[in-house]
């Protein structure tokens, strides 16, 4: 028999009384009117439509701005998640922010750590402080470590290895390391190295990887005598930037749309192929900064994070420049 107009008013009001104010489960509510769950999934639905609902949401740390930027990111690049570091309320020396960003990282990837993982680490500085953050942790069992480069200078941030090594003595597990410098002096050495079984096996593994975390590395500047850590000279740094190059993830330059850069340096670098990225399960990248908006951005419109780590400026700034290229 249908429910009269009245009636159903009133069951209405009572399964939103019994729903806000007094905290009943659905499946209570459900049972003291007498219907189904379907049906009182209706009733609720027909309550919102007809404004019998107002809802507000007091945002007591002023969160909320956050919130939507993490929300307009997602739907306008397609990633599977977002987190943004709050660097806002006072301001930050760049090492600070870094280390806010590393922060929110290493709580991130602690989340979704599970037994048996196998995990893909490039390099950077925001990366080996993310592990630096980490805490020990030995209930998690049975990880499988991979580094995704080769090592690029006597910087530690840029030595995969110690990076992997330090994950290792806090969470236990096994490590692969690419044993191989980053940068070979000629492309045939670099297909020669790459051919070797051990670095050829590591690069294979990483297409089944569980979690891949890598770093965003900052726009090379023309006339700048050096990138980072890498061991780039003043011409090659030169050809970066006439390449368009705005940064990079483990060697692999792109341009602000994702493309990835044509320059002498392509065929010489020892590392994961950016073009093999997509086939990774879930592709965590880390960075922020003034110095890396262009760089974040570029990453991704390349389509090559399923999530994205950084902090809010540089969200808002990439954001603003996403619009300059619409």
């Amino acid at each position: 028999m249908p429910i009269q107009p009245d009636h159903r008013y009133y069951m209405k009001l009572k399964a939103l009384y019994y729903l806000y104010e007094k905290n009943y489960t659905q499946t209570d509510i459900a049972k003291l009117l007498h219907i189904s769950r379907v049906t009182l999934g209706k009733l609720l639905e027909e309550a919102r439509n007809e404004g019998m609902i107002k809802i507000e949401i007091v945002d007591v740390r002023g969160s909320m701005q956050i919130l939507q930027m993490e929300e307009q990111l997602k739907q306008r690049f397609g990633l599977q998640d977002i987190k943004l570091a709050d660097c806002q309320s006072q301001q930050l020396a760049p090492e600070a922010v870094l280390r806010r960003i590393a922060s929110e990282a290493a709580t991130y990837f602690e989340h979704q750590l599970q037994d048996r993982m196998k995990l893909g680490f490039t390099w950077g500085r925001t990366l080996n402080a993310m592990v630096d953050q980490l805490p020990d942790n030995h209930s998690i069992h049975d990880l499988t470590v991979y580094t995704l480069v080769g090592g690029s200078s006597s910087s530690a941030d840029f030595q995969p290895n110690i990076l992997v090594q330090k994950m290792i003595q806090k969470y236990g597990g096994s490590s692969h390391i690419i044993t191989a410098p980053f940068m070979c002096q000629s492309a045939a050495l670099c297909h020669a190295l790459k051919q070797e079984p051990q670095i050829a096996s590591i690069l294979e593994a990483s297409l089944s990887l569980d979690l891949t975390m890598v770093g965003i590395g900052e726009a090379p500047l023309r006339g700048a005598g050096h990138l980072s850590d890498y061991p780039f000279d003043a011409a090659m740094i030169n050809e970066l930037v006439e390449a368009g190059a705005v940064g990079d993830i483990c060697g692999n330059f792109f341009d602000i749309r994702g493309r990835l850069c044509d320059t002498s340096l392509r065929d010489r670098i020892v590392s994961i192929d950016l073009r093999e990225l997509h086939r990774h399960r879930k592709v965590i990248g880390v960075g922020g900064g003034p110095a890396k908006v262009k760089s974040v951005l570029g990453a991704l419109n390349g389509h090559y994070l399923d999530v994205l780590i950084t902090d809010v400026q540089t969200a808002a700034q990439v954001l603003e420049l996403a619009d300059s290229f619409s």
